[in-house]
């Protein structure tokens, strides 16, 4: 039996009270004997009745927990529109990159919060290099806005590595999707077999 922790709690605490009653006027102990007697329910009440996880602690899969996922799909959202705002301020060549960036972002996104396998592949992306790749594009933006034209030289190359990044989320991407086709593939698989079987 699973309870949460207060109800889990007041559970024990009004068995052993009953418990108490039941050893100091039933049985007629000593009041400190009928006392150990009640602590010593409470405590196996405890033992008993398991305590229910909060939501944030419900684990979907191994070492992954809903509020990870949810945090996850935050942070995505929260980048895919700082990417789409980004995306109009930048010189032409450029919008359709960002805009692709933005996609992938909001694929992955979708992915993880649907399968928590995908979430686990894209991990160190989400939390380790995601942030920065977005500050990196908004940079590029307020410089190319603040050179009005002048310096193409200097932004040429910073250009080119923004564009460095659409195939790395396509890969991440991919990953995701080929991680779900697997999963797919292997129900089919042993369902099939279940009805060979039967």
């Amino acid at each position: 039996m699973r309870m949460r922790d207060g109800v889990r709690q007041i559970v024990a605490g009004v068995t052993s009270a009953a418990a108490f009653l039941c050893l100091f006027f039933g049985l007629v102990l000593i009041w400190w004997v009928a006392l150990a007697g009640a602590l010593l329910v409470f405590g196996a009440m405890l033992l008993v009745i398991r305590q229910k996880p909060n939501f944030s602690e419900l684990l979907v899969s191994p070492r992954t927990s809903e509020a990870d996922i949810r945090e996850a799909g935050r942070i995505m959202s929260r980048a895919s529109e700082r990417l789409a705002k980004t995306a109009p301020r930048l010189p032409d060549a450029d919008q359709s990159i960002v805009n692709a960036i933005s996609a992938h972002v909001e694929s992955i996104r979708n992915q993880v919060i649907s399968d928590p396998e995908d979430y686990r592949r894209a991990r160190r992306f989400i939390t380790s290099y995601l942030e920065n790749m977005v500050e990196t594009v908004e940079r590029y933006a307020d410089l190319a806005e603040k050179s009005r034209g002048r310096h193409e030289d200097r932004l040429a190359p910073l250009s080119e590595r923004i564009r460095a990044f659409v195939p790395a989320l396509e890969r991440i991407d991919t990953a995701c999707l080929e991680n779900d086709f697997l999963a797919l593939e292997t129900q089919v698989e042993a369902l099939a077999a279940q009805m060979k079987r039967g």
